[in-house]
């Protein structure tokens, strides 16, 4: 990341009483950090797909990010293992299964769902 895409903009807005704190990553609008009455902050991040935002109380927004940093960090790969990965990755390339492997992976598939949900949601 570099913070040179980064500009953090404090503006007077007319829906607001108070000044918010406008966050630009590239030169677009991509959050917004307000302070509304009883000391409680915001956070409102930009949805361009249908040009409004979505708005959540800042402590509860950067919990559920830390939670998520901190659950992902628990995933991350040692460079051995993802060294191992891509290795294994380049040999899938260009496998191509028999039609009796394929059929066992079916059924082997088939087998779960059933088992996780019943008869009535499979094929």
């Amino acid at each position: 990341m570099n913070n040179d895409d980064w500009e953090i903009v404090i503006a007077d807005v007319p829906d607001k009483e108070e000044p918010v704190a406008e966050i630009y990553y590239k030169d677009e609008f991509w959050a917004e950090i307000n302070y509304e009455d009883h000391g409680s902050f915001f956070v409102c991040f930009c949805n361009k797909d249908n040009a409004n935002y979505w708005e959540f109380p800042y402590e509860e927004a950067m919990q559920v990010l830390q939670e998520a940093k901190d659950h992902l960090a628990k995933f991350q790969r040692t460079p051995e293992e993802q060294a191992k990965y891509e290795a294994r990755m380049k040999e899938l390339e260009n496998w191509k299964p028999t039609p009796e492997e394929q059929a066992d992976y079916e059924a082997k598939m088939e087998a779960q769902r059933k088992k996780w949900y019943g008869n009535e949601n499979t094929k």
